[in-house]
């Protein structure tokens, strides 16, 4: 199978010494969306479920610009004019950038389950740093402590989506994560996201996770942990919410 997972992290200087953090991705994210296809920009407005992240930071000392695509046709419409760019002007600071050498990390579908799958009756730990601030939306209202329950399954929903899994079963997904994730250790804080002057309340922090159950369970949620790099968590990913490391312990 051909399917992509990809991210690109891309640094940029600003004409203006501007130093660009996450405040900044929204506008990323417009200049994104001016670069790709009409018809894809559309359709990507029309997805609930999108399948890319973006988000911007300031590190050691340079300006970098993280965009993650899932998904062969999403890495096609977004990675590809991503790594193209040379330049842009950003409006709201009267700036010019000037983009440098990417680094692009790209996996294959098979690729990525592979690396994941889980072979032994071990129980395994994985970590996640929520590097950005995240958000889930319940019932019409805004979720700052998060259950595993709502990080996974935002994962899995996602993951469904870009690759056409129809028949997942959430309601038993849930049960199985309640009774075989876990989590060990955490430190997590109230954040707040900004958008269009709002702040939406949200949460930073890492959580460390004990994972048992069968093989193929665990090989699976280990997947959802690795690919949470990618789809980031929660809401707003595609303008720099939800942002994750994850890592094998």
């Amino acid at each position: 199978m051909v399917n992509l997972i990809c991210k690109v992290n891309i640094p940029f200087e600003s004409e203006k010494n501007i130093e660009y953090n996450i405040r900044a991705s929204s506008v990323m994210h417009g200049l994104l969306m001016e670069k790709i296809s009409p018809d894809y920009a559309g359709k990507m407005h029309d997805n609930i479920s999108r399948p890319f992240s973006q988000y911007v930071r300031y590190e050691n000392n340079r300006n970098i610009w993280t965009v993650s695509a899932i998904g062969k046709e999403a890495c096609e419409n977004i990675i590809t004019p991503v790594l193209n760019l040379k330049t842009a002007y950003i409006k709201y600071k009267n700036d010019n950038i000037s983009f440098g050498n990417p680094e692009k990390i790209c996996f294959s579908f098979d690729d990525f389950l592979n690396k994941n799958y889980i072979s032994d009756e071990k129980n395994i730990t994985r970590k996640l740093d929520i590097i950005t601030p995240a958000s889930f939306k319940s019932s019409g209202q805004y979720v700052i402590l998060p259950t595993l329950r709502l990080i996974f399954l935002s994962i899995a929903r996602k993951f469904d989506s870009v690759f056409g899994i129809e028949n997942n079963n959430y309601e038993v997904l849930a049960d199985e994560i309640e009774k075989n994730v876990s989590a060990v250790n955490y430190t997590l804080s109230g954040s707040s996201f900004s958008l269009e002057g709002i702040k939406i309340p949200s949460f930073t922090g890492n959580i460390k996770l004990k994972i048992n159950g069968e093989n193929d369970f665990k090989s699976y949620i280990s997947m959802l942990c690795d690919l949470s790099q990618y789809s980031g968590i929660g809401i707003k990913t595609a303008l720099g919410m939800g942002q994750v490391i994850s890592e094998k312990l």
